[in-house]
């Protein structure tokens, strides 16, 4: 036999043209088998065999040719057996040859598919179980169907059942409802009697067969079809398995500690904001130069403390102006952070710093 890789696609294309009554396909392109010695002897002893018994069926005819067969000597078999051998040869010869042909392919393509086929044909029916129910119009025909053969002797079995189908399509409402109700009742009845069944021996060892040539069916229709199983991975034995080793732990830890400084000391530098900032800028304007930052100034507390050890106490006013310095220093270096410190400030709020530093070194000196 030679192997062949189908087409799985075509192959079940093939099988859908299969139904129930389908039948074995046969290759008509194949030549045709050689005759065994015993049909060879049969066909020229089978004239004789007849006229002894005129009329006798073919049974009949073959058993005696095979009791004949038998009792034939080794000499008598030599002559067809020799040419019997002879035609085998021949024919297993043209056999090789054929099997080469794209016919052959396309038969053996069919027969995978009517192998298939046959996986799927479904299990016999119980005999125990009981019989199903009757629907309404089926009921309605039985009743009927005696009456219109009656009238209507010449009528076909198909045009019996198309009158007494326009039959039960003219029946009125109250009289279509007493079939109805017929049919429930037929229905209840059915599945009681299966409820009770399913609990009978009966029931299970046919349900054990049903379910065994299913998976025999299953198992065959895989095979054909090259579907493997699918081996379900063993799970370890976690019992037999010590604790590991307290040595690979810590060489675990080690590792990781070390990963983890290693990230620390070279932080990655943010890339999204340099990004952002290249989108934000707008193609062709030019970026405003920063105004340099002016030198850091001593603390408040410092110049108090200063101010305190030189000078004296002054009145209520001078503290008072100097709060209000304060507040309005602060304020103004406030103002000067958000904005540019140089040129943002107006020129009114530089003419009162004047002024207020004025009147201060004016009180200093009436105090000295």
């Amino acid at each position: 036999m030679v192997a062949h890789n189908f087409d799985m696609e075509e192959v079940m294309e093939i099988e859908h043209t299969f139904g129930r009554s389908s039948k074995k396909p046969t290759d008509e392109n194949a030549p045709k088998r050689n005759l065994s010695a015993f049909f060879l002897w049969a066909n020229d002893l089978r004239p004789e065999v007849m006229k002894k018994y005129p009329g006798s069926s073919m049974a009949v005819v073959g058993k005696e040719l095979a009791a004949r067969w038998r009792k034939a000597t080794a000499s008598d078999k030599a002559p067809y057996e020799k040419k019997a051998s002879s035609d085998s040869k021949a024919y297993h010869n043209k056999l090789e040859k054929y099997q080469k042909t794209s016919n052959y392919k396309k038969h053996q393509m069919k027969m995978l598919a009517w192998k298939i086929h046959v996986t799927k044909k479904p299990f016999r029916k119980d005999e125990n179980a009981p019989k199903r129910n009757l629907s309404a119009y089926m009921l309605y025909g039985n009743s009927v169907r005696s009456q219109i053969v009656k009238e209507n002797p010449d009528l076909k079995v198909t045009e019996v059942m198309a009158e007494q189908s326009a039959m039960f399509k003219a029946l009125g409402d109250s009289d279509r409802k007493h079939w109805n109700e017929k049919a429930a009742a037929d229905r209840k009845r059915y599945e009681t009697k299966v409820a009770r069944y399913m609990k009978t021996s009966d029931y299970q060892k046919y349900a054990e067969e049903r379910d065994a040539y299913k998976a025999e069916m299953k198992e065959k229709r895989n095979k054909l079809m090259g579907i493997k199983k699918k081996k379900k991975r063993a799970r370890s034995e976690t019992k037999n398995k010590g604790p590991k080793s307290p040595s690979k732990k810590k060489a675990k830890k080690k590792s990781s500690k070390r990963r983890s400084s290693r990230k620390s000391r070279t932080p990655k530098s943010s890339k999204s904001r340099s990004v952002s900032r290249k989108s934000s800028r707008r193609p062709g304007r030019r970026r405003k130069a920063k105004s340099p930052k002016s030198p850091k100034r001593r603390s408040r507390k410092r110049r108090a403390e200063k101010r305190k050890s030189k000078a004296p106490k002054a009145k209520k006013r001078s503290k008072s102006r100097s709060t209000s310095r304060s507040k309005s220093r602060s304020g103004s270096r406030s103002k000067s952070r958000s904005t540019s410190r140089s040129r943002s400030a107006p020129k009114s709020k530089s003419r009162s710093r004047k002024a207020s530093r004025r009147k201060s070194r004016k009180s200093k000196k009436a105090t000295e």
